[in-house]
């Protein structure tokens, strides 16, 4: 293909005035078709939309409407088309001048309704090009016209150009991508031929505004019209400028729709404003997330986009120059780190906040109307006023129950209101195949499906448009992909299932905790196993996918139990059991992993371990979880217990080790069973009602069970009562009394159930208890099975008041019992009850001193100064023990020199060396007589050593923030070195000057959030002065909400300059911890130590590097 044959082809088309060659979104065409429009001033305008599409054109034009704005349009079984129009959209430019004229607008391109193609592998329509052209792939035409060369040789030389020389250049990058190309696809071939075919009908000046892609093929070539046309779906929607932006996932957008705005009919003067306007905006940005961009960022930006432009010959700098301008400044051309942060930071400029408006009068959307169709045939609410449905559904009966979920789930992906309540069955602890929803179709329910109409014009259309955008969204956050794959499978999307799959596989494997990766796991295998019912609209292949991915996310899962294995989190219990349900795949990673959680795991993970893989040992040592004494061992007995119902997942009450605790029970005396009772019954409040009520009927032989509304005559009960008194003296002349509470007394204390059958001591144990446990009993009962043994109507708690409830434990329980009851209801929203405890009584532990500080939101100012002398007690108290074992790590790090003045510290080397000269032989042996000793006096002398302690107080980080401001303020007791308090979730905070009183900084910090490891990491580095003297120790659970490329390159920066850097997954007494290992081994590869430590170990390892 020669270049004069491509000047020909252009200058057939340039000769043809009335037509003019547009990109759609194109600030440039916009602007210029008008002007063509004025000068020509054409009897008719003939636009490339769909010509069913009609019908909308009086309100696209109408005056109310205001870009954005988008047509959505589908034929029965065909996908979405989708036509977004902004101010600068060439066509939604002249159709708005033909209306304010008076000039007919015709619709030429093919209808939307049109038959597909009788062959549709026929070959590509032939075209005026060279024939030794080679064959090549068809190119995505909005791609290529969309390409560099438009930005470059239309938009950037059109600023203050003739609208002739913009419809050149604009026919000159269509003609000659055109020309490129082997042939024109069939598609795009019939509708030039549809356009062909309209054109003909028309007078010779009809201004034609058509793709300039398709100009030449509107000059030769057979006309043809479509026999019949299906009718079509239609909506007219607001759009918005995030939805236009091409990055979004929606179909038909461009880039940086904020620019193209600005640029529509803009003088050279008013571009050199707007590159300054979005060079400030993102410096900005860029500062609000925490990078430094000042005024001499901003200069020098916007003179190397000046200057890109000169060298490239430009009048102005187009968007390209203004990106690389701020690329090259902002980001030193990296890719990630500062230049991830510049690149969002542009992305949120250069898009903008702009929403379209409708007419009042505006038809009702598609997409409503054909929900309340499908509502209606399905027998659910589908008008406002009508009555509230409950329908039972089976979806894998098929039909319509099939039909009714599939709506109710496709509802639920775009975030519908409409169903309202929904109950599961339950069959032994695993949810059954049906269930009973309630629906309402309200106010709320219109609103919303009329903010979605822009999605779609059918249900189905709607969520998979809504999960590809949000997936487009979702980037490398697990949560939010795993939420998609979840959405998905549930209305059996194939390709938005595949993509979160793919997503899953390739890029989120290596930041995958332990919850997401079971999350995913269970998608998966939901699918391919058919669990899912709507798995059955899905591609075999699909569900191929989705069992190799789930194998390989078990992996993962065997890799996170380490992580986990330090857990206090009953969530992570419970998922511990369906681990056990990847034995199969991964069977000799697992039973290790689990193994090792069972020797080394926190208290409420060996219990867990012990549900899932029992030995001929674990009944025994279960059993001996329930008579321990003392409150640390009945805390850890408690956490024991808790892990092993949790991970037992509804079937602990069949579960064989179980009868160790029940002999253990049934064996204790009267005293070492009260003492042990509050702690079973909060352990067992953890299990649903029904499930306890199950565990009752197991124990019905021992306990039998009692008729609370059987009639008796009170003769009888005086004879029963007589029998009683008797059979107990004969007991008690055997020396066999001693069980005052029988098997079944202590089990229904223990699981809280039928209190009608209680004495009045265990009545009002129960009722003690109850304030503690009782109010959230029948609220756990999900699945609706419980009987009401275990509270039923009219057995709620009593409401004693604090003072009585108090005096009702220490009474019952004991006074060493309080503190745990109290801390538990504390905890548990009962803030009343801290108040009334006395600080100089109180037993100082890291876990009241967390309840204590959670409640600084939740009371007013006059009650917290209550608590103060509380938080201070317990504070100087653990703070005092801290120091305690860490003085002899901390010995060596202050700062000393020789000296003859005597002190605690006597220097033995030195004092060898200088009295070498002063022997005695004693027993024909030298000694040395120490005339001279020299001792080690502390120096006034700093060091240059900078310590950074900077803590993640996301919410899973409460023990180990309390750890980390009494660890900081010891450490900043030793005054050779500096020592910096940063805390940080999603902002920063600096407590620095609070680090000396562990008190202040306590008190200073807020807990909960989420987290963000690499902005904290970033403000640290701004701190550092001196890298090869500074350590940074970071304490962080590793669950990074943000990007990990982020964090692992601050981290990296840090480790190249010379900072010493340790992670802490944890810092308690213990060292166990749950963090993310994926996260933290990528961290460690960039060159960060991470290790869960105790304070202890944390000040020798700091010592070490100092030394």
């Amino acid at each position: 293909m020669t270049e004069q044959h491509i000047l020909d082809q252009l200058e057939r088309v340039v000769e043809k005035e009335y037509i003019f060659g547009v990109r759609h979104h194109s600030p440039a065409c916009a602007h210029a078709v008008v002007q063509a429009a004025e000068a020509l001033q054409p009897e008719a305008i003939a636009v490339e939309m769909p010509a069913d599409t009609k019908p909308m054109l009086p309100w696209i034009v109408h005056d109310d409407t205001k870009a954005p704005i988008a047509l959505a349009v589908a034929a029965e079984n065909t996908q979405l088309g989708f036509y977004p129009f902004a101010d600068f959209s060439p066509e939604l430019a002249i159709m708005r001048w033909a209306h304010r004229n008076n000039v007919p607008i015709h619709l030429i391109d093919l209808p939307v309704g049109a038959p597909p193609p009788a062959d549709p592998d026929e070959p590509a329509a032939a075209d005026s090009r060279a024939t030794d052209a080679d064959p090549q792939p068809p190119v995505d035409v909005d791609k290529l016209v969309s390409a560099e060369a438009w930005d470059t040789k239309v938009e950037t030389l059109a600023v203050g150009a003739r609208w002739q020389d913009v419809r050149r250049a604009a026919l000159a990058v269509g003609v000659g991508t055109r020309l490129a190309e082997p042939g024109v696809d069939p598609y795009h071939a019939r509708r030039e031929a549809h356009m062909r075919a309209r054109l003909a009908e028309l007078g010779e000046k009809t201004l034609v505004v058509v793709g300039s892609y398709h100009c030449l093929g509107l000059l030769d070539g057979e006309p043809e019209v479509p026999a019949t046309v299906s009718p079509v779906n239609m909506s007219l929607v607001r759009y918005s400028f995030a939805q236009l932006d091409s990055r979004s996932g929606y179909a038909s957008g461009i880039r940086d729709p904020y620019w193209q705005q600005r640029m529509l009919g803009i003088t050279s003067a008013g571009v050199t404003d707007l590159i300054n306007d979005v060079i400030v905006d993102v410096a900005r940005e860029c500062r609000t997330q925490g990078e430094p961009a000042g005024t001499g960022e901003i200069a020098e930006a916007i003179r190397c986009a000046h200057d890109l432009a000169r060298l490239r010959g430009l009048p102005n700098p187009g968007r390209r120059e203004v990106l690389e301008a701020l690329n090259t400044v902002f980001s030193y051309g990296s890719v990630t780190g500062r230049g991830r942060i510049v690149a969002q930071s542009l992305q949120k400029v250069m898009v903008g906040d702009v929403t379209g408006e409708l007419p009042p009068d505006a038809p009702v959307p598609v997409l409503e109307q054909q929900v309340r169709a499908k509502l209606a045939e399905l027998g659910l609410p589908s008008k406002e006023r009508t009555a509230t449905i409950t329908k039972q559904i089976d979806p894998f009966k098929g039909g319509k129950d099939f039909e009714r979920h599939l709506v109710l789930a496709q509802l639920a992906v775009l975030d519908v209101p409409y169903e309202r309540d929904r109950v599961t069955g339950m069959n032994r602890g695993f949810e059954s195949r049906s269930y009973s929803a309630t629906c309402t179709f309200d106010s709320s329910t219109a609103a919303t499906l009329g903010m979605r109409a822009a999605w779609g014009v059918n249900l189905a259309q709607a969520a998979k448009t809504m999960l590809a955008a949000e997936l487009a969204t979702a980037a490398d956050d697990p949560a939010s992909t795993i939420d998609v794959l979840r959405k998905a499978a549930s209305i059996g999307a194939d390709d938005a299932l595949c993509e979160a799959t793919q997503l899953v596989e390739n890029t989120l494997v290596a930041r995958l905790n332990f919850q997401d990766a079971i999350n995913a796991i269970d998608i998966l295998i939901g699918v391919a196993g058919g669990r899912e019912p709507a798995a059955k609209l899905l591609r075999d292949s699909t569900r191929d996918y989705c069992t190799k991915v789930s194998e390989i996310l078990g992996g993962v899962v065997v890799r996170e139990i380490a992580g986990i294995a330090g857990s206090d989190e009953l969530e992570h219990a419970r998922m511990l059991g369906f681990a056990a349900g990847l034995m199969e795949t991964h069977s000799v990673s697992i039973q290790a992993a689990i193994n090792k959680v069972k020797v080394d795991g926190s208290p409420l993970m060996q219990g867990a371990a012990c549900a899932i893989m029992p030995d001929e040992h674990s009944a025994a040592f279960v059993g001996s979880w329930i008579d321990t004494a003392g409150s640390q061992a009945r805390q850890t007995s408690y956490r024991r217990l808790v892990g092993f119902l949790a991970a037992s997942r509804g079937l602990w009450y069949d579960h064989p080790i179980m009868d160790g605790i029940i002999d253990r029970v049934s064996s204790l005396s009267d005293p070492m069973f009260v003492q042990a009772l509050p702690t079973l019954r909060g352990a067992f409040d953890t299990v649903a009602p029904a499930e306890r009520e199950q565990f009752l009927d197991r124990l019905s032989a021992q306990m039998g069970r009692i008729d609370a509304t059987l009639m008796i005559a009170p003769e009888q009960i005086e004879a029963n009562a007589r029998a009683d008194v008797a059979a107990r003296a004969r007991l008690a002349a055997l020396g066999l009394a001693d069980l005052r509470f029988t098997p079944a007394m202590r089990w229904r204390l223990i699981l809280g159930a039928e209190p009608e059958t209680l004495d009045s001591a265990g009545g009002r144990m129960a009722s003690a208890l109850d304030e503690l446990y009782g109010a959230d009993t029948v609220g756990k009962d999900h699945a609706g099975e419980s009987d009401g043994r275990v509270h039923a109507a009219g057995n709620g708690p009593s409401q004693l008041g604090v003072r009585q409830w108090q005096e009702e434990i220490t009474a019952l329980f004991g006074a060493d019992q309080l503190q745990e009851i109290f801390g538990k209801a504390a905890d548990m929203g009962r803030s009343d009850v801290i108040t009334s405890l006395d600080a100089e009584s109180v037993r100082p532990s890291v876990e009241l001193l967390t309840t204590v500080l959670n409640l600084k939101g939740a009371l007013p100012e006059s009650r917290l100064r209550q608590l103060r002398p509380l938080v201070s007690k317990i504070v100087s108290e653990l703070s005092k023990e801290l120091a305690s074992q860490l003085s002899p790590a901390l010995g060596g790090m202050a700062n000393t020199k020789p000296s003859r003045r005597k002190s605690p510290r006597l220097d033995l080397p030195a004092t060898v060396r200088n009295n070498l000269k002063h022997t005695v032989m004693v027993n024909s042996r030298p000694q040395i007589i120490p005339v001279t000793p020299i001792f080690r006096a502390p120096e006034r002398k700093v060091s240059p050593w900078h310590i950074i302690v900077l803590v993640d107080v996301s919410g899973s980080m409460e023990p180990s923030t309390v750890f980390a401001a009494m660890t900081a303020g010891i450490l900043a007791g030793v005054n050779t070195f500096k020592v910096s308090f940063i805390t940080f979730d999603t902002s920063v905070i600096d407590l620095t000057g609070h680090v000396e009183d562990p008190l202040e900084l306590l008190l200073e910090i807020k807990v909960g959030g989420g987290t963000n490891i690499a902005q904290g990491v970033r403000y640290a580095a701004s701190q550092v002065t001196n890298p090869t003297k500074t350590i940074l120790v970071l304490i962080s659970d590793f669950e990074e909400w943000g990007s990990v490329n982020n964090l692992t390159h601050e981290i990296a920066a840090l480790a190249d300059s010379g900072v010493k850097l340790i992670g802490c997954a944890a810092l308690d007494d213990d060292g166990k911890a749950a963090y993310n290992v994926g996260i933290a081994e990528s961290v460690a590869a960039a060159g960060m130590r991470v290790a869960c430590v105790s304070p202890l170990e944390l000040t020798r390892w700091v010592r070490e590097v100092i030394q």
